[in-house]
């Protein structure tokens, strides 16, 4: 990187240090990360439309699949809020809060990185990886490699993971 960039990332953080809260940040952080998946697995908006088509619940599912994301957001949101007040590593859930990310890329037709899963689910990279190939033996999730950058791993609901998690926010 040079000095130039150097510089201009070092205001950038400056000036969210001085007038962003630590929740806000994270909110930004999270936001980037997803904007860097996007980048990595080359999506645009003008693809997005249903990604299974089989039983009947699926197909309910992939056509409210925007509002239960908007559901999965707010229980996301509402599980980081708890650290607020209760120590977070009482709390920790990786797989849940994996999921629950992944239900709301799958509603944008995109997948996540496994780092971003990390960084999603608080949890170390290595700790990451053990959940997903946890998830990934349930068949709740699958890897792909990026098209954009083969170095990176791409994570992805698969229909049974799609199923279970529009299921369960259908409920709530």
């Amino acid at each position: 990187m040079d000095a130039a960039k150097t510089v201009q990332r070092q205001d950038m953080l400056d000036r969210l240090a001085n007038g962003w809260k630590p929740r806000e940040m994270r909110e930004f952080a999270t936001t980037v990360l997803r904007l860097a998946d996007s980048i990595d697995q080359n999506w645009s908006g003008l693809n997005v439309r249903p990604i299974f088509r089989s039983p009947k619940s699926l197909n309910r599912i992939e056509r409210n699949a925007f509002n239960l994301a908007a559901k999965a957001d707010l229980i996301s949101l509402q599980r980081q809020r708890r650290t607020d007040f209760i120590d977070g590593n009482v709390l920790s859930e990786p797989a849940w809060d994996m999921l629950l990310n992944l239900f709301m890329q799958y509603a944008g037709a995109a997948k996540m990185t496994t780092d971003s899963l990390a960084i999603a689910a608080k949890v170390s990279p290595d700790k990451a990886c053990q959940t997903i190939t946890a998830l990934e033996a349930l068949g709740y999730v699958s890897c792909s490699a990026s098209i954009v950058n083969p170095d990176v791993t791409l994570i992805g609901l698969t229909k049974t993971g799609v199923l279970r998690m529009g299921q369960y926010l259908e409920q709530v």
